[in-house]
């Protein structure tokens, strides 16, 4: 089982049959593609010789000038005056590698991919990385070599290596052999299978060949050497466990052995070069963050330091040569470094790379197009980005920065930010914990904070309070607040969480709390079910009793992910209350451990149109429909529907990313991020050992608040959250940030609303029944605003964390601001902080920050204490000074 791309251009990546590969094949195109291409090649050969009369014939053949006249007609200037530029051997060779990229192609290493949305919104099996499932099958690719039935010969009389072989075929090119070979787990991954293989061939693995997702360009028939069909079934599942998942990850390199060219594939650094002797001698300081406003050319800074000896650090006294056939694939990663390094410069990547004494070798050579490699190092950049935020440089190009600078790139590129290493320690892995600990010292204040934490680690206890305070906030759905922002204005508590996490990071933690918490709706839905699926069954019968029967209005709030439009739509108009003369929309509800599901039903019926029941569910807006269907309801209605999901980052990643996010759907979101699982294993549980009250009390609480009805008395809590809010908006400010601006105006609803279930809880001593509900007065006080500024804290820590870039991103767009270059505008608040030194003055202040006058000081001092990120000295030597409680401020 394997997949193949009937054009590379434009195709999927689809599984293979037996069939669909000898159709492939036996094409005529196919065979007339390859065998164009080696004349033209022996051609371009021959004109070294005889000059351009070997060359005619190809140059007035009908398809090379219909290929021609596309080049002279492309949009770029830049690209036609190149192409105009070239030599008519150089143009039949461009047309000779075009033949080639057209032929189909074979992933022979991989029997399926993921479908994933393409650009119109539908399904698309891409050639990816991180959608690939190995098959077991290895391709060994060997290039440039005079005779290669040499090799097939060898290979024949190798009874070993052809028990495990399966295919072999001669190149497009005429001088290179495909081998396709089963894997022995036994031996490592794919690139150690190759080593092994090769070697026993007496040949070189290329270490450019490791990648799982790498194409062969198909054979004519006649260039098969051998086939063993059946390569057609042939699945090694414990080969696809064991190793899928780490080239999804791009962990792609040899694990037991090494390749025997330094090309830095096992991340490690050749020792330095005597020969190479390109390092430039100017001196200049530049801006320290960014390439320096220099020439292009030699002496190009990069974070104040020589560009050119970096490089040089990089391949040391082994660079890459025609014999280790490493020239292109090296020039290739170096482009990619550098295009990461030198915030995306093309033509001062180019520049670099063409000065290359082995690029211009191949330049030299065969008129290598560094333009086009360059080009190349973009996709793969942007490829990258698909999957982390922050791409780095590769291993090798790492370890040469931190020879030449003695620091590592993590520790250049933080000080750039005004950060220091010891930003990476105050990761939001640190941050997790320390709100644990928080959470943990409100254990005796909130006791069902206690019971929903029980069993967890503390870095998890965030993502508990948030599952927590969101399932029962949906169980308080009979109550409101009044909010600063037009307070005439009954608020809701809306929930709209997701539970972000790399698998088995025990996510299902949030599965198991939303079960216990939710029995009181689920209960209360049997009714309804059980009303509805007797109405369906009774449809069936209709053609036989000629009467139907009307469709129920029971009360249907919990919806899997899976639910039709119409069915929501119904069930959210039936889902109304009225209490005492106030008629009450109850909120639906929504769990799902698999954002993917939102995010891939969305593409049907199932989900189109709830992206804007998404957005509008946060502040609960009017909707409506009126289609002319008589089954759809014609109705207006406020969109009352909370929901939570447990995902990966991928999937948030898809479901959040740079083409939407001007749709306000982030900042309605409450994101938590599960901790890493750091090769700790989960506690041992006992079965015996199951505490079944504390479920016993959570379900207690779930019908208490179920219960609850009337407006919740958190004005108090509402005017310190406007003053939390306006202390963080004058930093915003000082930051001339509107992306944190952005990421801030939300936060206030989402404290109160995950905070309520827990204050309410806290307070239910001042409760009175009245008929079916509780209501009640109390007045909050410091222990409440304490659980609600966390909560606070968090919400707008984690916006940061996730969507920072994109912010900035949004509105560097919006202002037609400096190219993406996924940096955050740095920040003088967090810049003042951080340069502050431990113990200050009022006169730190001022130079630190740049005040001129007393009161911008006194008001910086107060809100840093207010924030918790300064205090005063009260006795000692430094009576009257400032003490800072954090060395630093990411």
């Amino acid at each position: 089982m394997f997949t193949f791309q009937e054009n590379t251009h434009f195709s999927q990546a689809l599984p293979c049959t037996k069939e669909a590969f000898w159709e492939q094949v036996k094409k005529q195109t196919t065979a007339w593609r390859i065998n164009a291409r080696r004349a033209i090649l022996a051609a371009v050969e021959a004109s070294k010789t005889e000059g351009v009369a070997a060359l005619q014939s190809w140059l007035s053949s009908s398809e090379y000038q219909k290929f021609d006249l596309k080049r002279q007609n492309l949009k770029k200037k830049s690209a036609k005056e190149a192409w105009a530029k070239k030599t008519d051997a150089e143009k039949l060779k461009a047309y000779a590698q075009d033949l080639k990229e057209n032929l189909p192609a074979f992933i022979f290493s991989c029997y399926e991919f993921d479908a994933t949305e393409s650009a119109k919104g539908q399904p698309f099996c891409h050639r990816r990385l991180k959608d690939c499932h190995l098959n077991g099958l290895v391709m060994l690719d060997i290039d440039h070599v005079e005779n290669p039935m040499q090799i097939w010969w060898q290979l024949r009389d190798n009874a070993e290596l052809m028990t495990r072989t399966k295919l072999v075929y001669i190149t497009s090119s005429g001088n290179g052999l495909r081998i396709i070979f089963t894997a022995d787990s036994s031996l490592g991954n794919l690139a150690d299978n190759q080593i092994v293989f090769a070697n026993a061939l007496g040949q070189k693995a290329d270490a450019s060949c490791i990648d799982a997702t790498r194409n062969s360009f198909s054979p004519k028939e006649e260039d098969i050497l051998f086939i063993d069909e059946t390569i057609f079934d042939y699945y090694d599942e414990n080969f696809d466990k064991m190793f899928t998942d780490a080239y999804r990850d791009e962990k792609t390199q040899p694990i037991n052995h090494r390749f025997d060219t330094d090309d830095g594939a096992d991340g490690s650094i050749p020792s330095k070069s005597a020969a190479v002797s390109l390092q430039a001698t100017q001196e200049g300081a530049g801006t320290f963050g960014s390439v320096d406003d220099q020439p292009l050319g030699d002496g190009v800074k990069w974070r104040g330091y020589d560009i050119q000896t970096i490089i040089d650090a990089r391949f040391g006294d082994k660079l890459p040569c025609k014999e280790d056939s490493n020239r292109h694939n090296e020039s290739l990663k170096l482009a990619t470094d550098l295009m990461l390094m030198l915030d995306g410069d093309k033509k001062l990547v180019q520049t670099i790379v063409e000065r290359q004494s082995w690029v211009q070798e191949i330049i030299e050579e065969r008129d290598e197009d560094v333009a086009q490699t360059v080009e190349s190092a973009a996709k793969q950049l942007a490829k990258k980005e698909e999957t982390t935020s922050k791409p780095y440089p590769s291993k090798a190009m790492q370890a040469a920065i931190q020879a030449v600078t003695g620091l590592t790139y993590r520790e250049l590129i933080s000080e750039s930010a005004a950060e220091s290493s010891e930003t990476a320690r105050t990761s939001i892995e640190k941050k997790l914990q320390q709100w644990g600990e928080e959470i943990e010292g409100m254990f005796d204040d909130f006791p069902l904070l206690r019971d929903v934490c029980e069993g967890l680690k503390k870095s998890q206890y965030p993502a508990a309070l948030f599952v927590a305070g969101g399932v029962m906030m949906t169980l308080m759905t009979r109550t409101w607040y009044r909010f600063y922002h037009r307070p005439q204005q009954e608020r809701r508590l809306n929930c709209s969480l997701f539970i972000i996490g790399h698998p088995a990071s025990n996510k299902s933690m949030a599965d198991d709390i939303y079960e216990v918490l939710s029995t009181p709706i689920a209960a209360a839905d049997k009714a309804g079910l059980a009303a509805l699926n007797r109405y369906k069954q009774d449809q069936k019968k209709k053609a036989a009793n000629k009467e139907g029967k009307d469709k129920p209005q029971g009360i249907i709030r919990i919806h899997p992910a899976r639910t039709s439009n119409g069915q929501m739509i119904q069930d959210m108009l039936n889902a109304k209350e009225t209490i005492e003369g106030k008629e009450i929309q109850l909120h639906l509800f929504t769990f799902d451990t698999e954002l993917e599901n939102s995010t891939t039903l969305q593409q049907g019926g199932s989900w189109i149109n709830k992206q804007s029941m998404e957005l509008k569910a946060f502040h609960n807006e009017k909707d409506g429909q009126m289609y002319q269907n008589s089954d759809s309801p014609v109705d207006e209605f406020r969109v009352t529907w909370n929901f939570i999901y447990t995902g990966t980052p991928i999937a948030l990643k898809r479901k959040v990313n740079e083409r939407n996010f001007g749709s306000g759907l982030s900042t309605r979101l409450a994101v938590i991020p599960m901790p890493k699982t750091n090769f700790e294993m989960i506690g041992f549980e006992d079965k015996t050992a199951i505490d079944w009250q504390r479920l016993d009390r959570m379900k207690t609480w779930a019908y208490r608040l179920d219960g609850r009805f009337g407006e919740l008395p958190f004005w108090g809590i509402v005017k310190k959250l406007y003053n939390w809010t306006k202390d963080r908006m004058e930093d915003c400010a000082d930051d001339n940030s509107e992306a944190n601006e952005l990421m801030l105006k939300r936060v206030a609803y989402h404290a109160i609303n995950y905070s309520a279930p827990f204050i309410d809880a806290r307070h239910w001593d001042k409760m009175k029944q009245k008929g079916s509900y509780w209501v009640g007065e109390y007045e909050t006080d410091e222990t409440d605003w304490k659980l609600c500024e966390l909560i606070a804290r968090i919400q707008y820590a984690t916006q940061q964390h996730f969507f920072g870039v994109l912010a900035e991103k949004y509105f560097d767009d919006m202002n037609n601001d400096v190219q993406f270059t996924g940096k955050r505008h740095q920040q003088k608040s967090v810049d003042g902080y951080n340069r502050l030194p431990d113990v200050f003055t009022k006169e730190d202040v001022v130079r630190c920050f740049g005040y001129e006058n007393d009161n911008s000081v006194r008001t910086k001092l107060a809100r840093l204490v207010n924030n918790h990120q300064v205090e005063k000295i009260q006795d000692g030597d430094n009576k009257g000074k400032y003490q800072k409680l954090s060395k630093i401020l990411s």
